[in-house]
C-alpha cells in the first residue's frame, strides 16, 4: 500500500515535469515565469525522489528513469539566459568602461612602456644617424629622400580597411597573450613596438623631411588604435601580475578573477579596433582628405574616448562604490 501510494503521489509530478521539459525544448525562456518557478520546485522534489529510489531496494527499478529525468532538468533549471541586445549594450556602456577605469594604472603602465621605447628610439636616431637602418630598411630610407612614403602604395578601400583591422587585432591579441609571461612579455612587446613601430621610423622620417607626412597619415586613426593597444596591454598584465602577486587569494583563484576582467578589456577593444581600421583605410590612406579634416577626426576621437571610457556607466550605484 505504501509503495502504491507514494508512486500515485509522485508520478503526476514526474509527468508534469516531462510536459514542462517538452514545452521548453529549445529554451527555458519559452516558459512563463510561474512555470519556471514550478519547474524549479518539481526539480528539487525529483532530487529527493531519486535519493529515495537509490536507497530503497523496492524502488531501484525507477533509478534509471529518475536519473535521466534529473539530468534533463538540470540543463533547463541552470540554463544560462540567452544574450540579448540589452546585455550587449550593458557590456559596452557599463562593464567595459568601468573595467577600464578600475585597471587604469596598468593601462597607463602600458602607455609608459610604449612612450619609453619611442623616446629611446628617437633619441638614438637623433644623436647617432647611422642607426637609421635599425628601424627602416635602406631602400625605404632612399625612397624617403625621393619624397615617397611607404604608405603611398596603399589605396583607400574597404579591402585595405579589412587588412588593417586584422593587423591591429593581431597586435592587440599579442599584447594580451604575452601577459601570460608574468606580465613582462607585454611590457617588452610594448617597448619593442615603441622602438620599431613608432619612435624609430618617425625620427628617421623627420631627418629626411617626411616626418609631417607620416604624422599626417597617422593622426586620424592613431588615437583610437594606440588606445586600444594600451588597453590590450593592460589586460595582459592583469593576468601576468595575478600569477606573480595573487594577494590574499589562492593563486588559481586570483588568476580566475583577473582573467574575467582581462576578458572584458580585450573584448571591448575589438569594436574600437574595427573603427580604427575603418578610419585608417578610408581616411588616413585617402590622399584627398585634407589635414584639417584629419586633425578634426583625431580630436573628435579623443573627446569621444575620454567621455566614453571616463564617464560611461559612472552614474550607477555600483560605480559610486568603486
Amino acid at each position: 500500500m505504501a509503495r502504491s501510494r507514494w508512486l500515485q503521489e509522485q508520478e503526476p509530478k514526474w509527468q508534469r515535469l516531462e510536459a514542462l521539459l517538452n514545452q521548453s525544448r529549445h529554451a527555458t525562456a519559452m516558459l512563463k515565469p510561474a512555470e519556471i518557478r514550478e519547474m524549479g520546485l518539481l526539480y528539487r522534489g525529483l532530487i529527493n525522489d531519486l535519493s529515495r529510489a537509490q536507497s530503497s531496494a523496492e524502488y531501484q527499478h525507477l533509478e534509471p528513469y529518475l536519473n535521466n529525468l534529473v539530468q534533463r532538468c538540470h540543463g533547463r533549471v541552470y540554463e544560462r539566459p540567452p544574450t540579448t541586445w540589452r546585455n550587449v549594450a550593458q557590456f559596452f556602456m557599463m562593464d567595459f568602461p568601468r573595467c577600464f577605469r578600475k585597471n587604469s594604472l596598468l593601462i597607463a603602465l602600458a602607455f609608459f612602456m610604449f612612450v619609453l621605447g619611442s623616446t629611446i628610439a628617437m633619441a638614438t636616431v637623433h644623436f647617432n644617424p647611422e642607426t637609421e637602418t635599425y628601424f627602416l630598411p635602406q631602400e625605404t630610407i632612399n625612397q624617403l629622400d625621393r619624397g615617397i612614403l611607404w604608405t603611398d602604395g596603399m589605396q583607400a578601400a574597404p579591402s585595405e580597411s579589412s587588412f588593417l583591422m586584422t593587423n591591429n587585432i593581431r597586435v592587440a591579441i599579442n599584447a594580451f597573450a604575452f601577459g601570460a609571461l608574468f606580465g613582462v612579455g607585454t611590457l617588452l612587446l610594448l617597448f619593442h613596438n615603441g622602438l620599431f613601430a613608432f619612435g624609430g621610423p618617425l625620427q628617421v622620417c623627420m631627418r629626411h623631411g617626411m616626418g609631417l607626412r607620416l604624422i599626417n597619415f597617422m593622426i586620424a586613426h592613431g588615437v583610437i588604435e594606440l588606445t586600444t593597444i594600451f588597453i590590450a596591454g593592460g589586460a595582459g598584465m592583469l593576468i601576468g601580475f595575478a600569477i606573480l602577486f595573487p594577494g590574499d587569494l589562492p593563486r588559481w583563484q586570483a588568476i580566475r578573477e583577473k582573467s574575467k576582467e582581462a576578458l572584458v578589456l580585450i573584448m571591448g577593444c575589438f569594436p574600437l579596433l574595427v573603427i580604427a581600421g575603418l578610419i585608417e583605410g578610408l581616411i588616413s590612406l585617402n590622399r584627398h582628405v585634407e589635414t584639417p579634416i584629419r586633425i578634426t577626426v583625431a580630436v573628435l576621437s579623443a573627446i569621444c574616448l575620454i567621455v566614453y571610457l571616463g564617464f560611461s556607466g559612472r552614474a550607477s550605484s555600483e560605480d559610486r562604490k568603486n
